[in-house]
């Protein structure tokens, strides 16, 4: 399934609804209106996703912490980086990829894309936290692409439980290329380091956190009627433990392969 909604929706938030308007005509494949607002509070439609504090600190609406910008850096909450901000507004990947700007200097400045369309609005006190917005938020997005995000991950983890390295880079990387929503948010940067590790340790280990860092946003979302597993063995990595999501709970040892295909144990069902 190719991403249904762009790139644009991952940032703004609480817009007029004469800017809603616009917005909508700007990009007939926007879904979500999201900005920033002078308070520092992250909308959608009106509804508060999150804020950002007075330390660049992005939070959710439960006082997690989701990252923060810092030296013009934007960073997970582990302090992993994500990307660069330019004071401006604009936002660079890690890739050095520009993926959006900020044009305006008031209490409503516009956010564009690449090509200079329309995607949102931010306070001009806010312009850096559009880049934070888009890679902390955008796994609102995930529910929208959920079929292909769980096929491609289930691939990878057949893959590892086959004991088969080259299989499970090549569906790492067909799960890149898929451009769902997963490539919006955080974890891009685990799924591209696993699509290019060719050792299955390496894979491993890039496969626990990115299963992680999914059962993160699968925990928050709609799962739509599904049923998933989230499945703990202790034997895995060297004793210190992994866990890893299935559809079944049938168990599959992503991390042990044939050495141990039955270790593991289901410790929380996810609907």
């Amino acid at each position: 399934m190719k991403k249904r909604v762009i790139i644009s929706l991952v940032f703004l938030v609480g817009i007029l609804q004469s800017a809603q308007t616009a917005f909508a005509q700007a990009s007939d494949k926007t879904k979500r209106q999201m900005s920033i607002n002078g308070k520092g509070e992250v909308l959608d439609r009106g509804t508060k996703l999150g804020y950002i504090s007075k330390e660049d600190i992005v939070y959710n609406n439960q006082g997690k912490k989701l990252g923060f910008i810092k030296n013009g850096k934007v960073n997970d909450a582990e302090g992993n980086s994500l990307g660069k901000v330019k004071k401006g507004g604009q936002y660079y990947n890690e890739s050095g990829q520009l993926v959006l700007s900020v044009k305006g200097n008031d209490e409503k400045c516009e956010i564009l894309d690449p090509k200079g369309h329309a995607i949102g609005y931010v306070h001009k006190n806010y312009k850096l936290h559009a880049c934070a917005i888009h890679c902390f938020f955008g796994e609102k997005k995930i529910g929208d692409d959920m079929d292909a995000i769980i096929s491609g991950y289930l691939n990878i983890e057949n893959a590892l439980a086959a004991d088969n390295s080259k299989s499970a880079q090549e569906a790492a990387i067909k799960l890149l290329n898929e451009e769902t929503a997963l490539n919006e948010t955080y974890m891009k940067k685990t799924l591209e380091q696993l699509s290019k590790s060719t050792e299955i340790n390496e894979q491993r280990n890039q496969f626990a956190n990115l299963s992680k860092q999914l059962y993160t946003v699968f925990k928050e979302i709609n799962l739509a009627g599904k049923t998933l597993y989230w499945i703990h063995c202790p034997m895995a990595m060297d004793g210190n433990g992994a866990n890893w999501l299935s559809l079944t709970e049938k168990i599959k040892n992503p991390y042990l392969g044939s050495k141990m295909p039955n270790c593991g144990s289901v410790k929380e069902t996810l609907k």
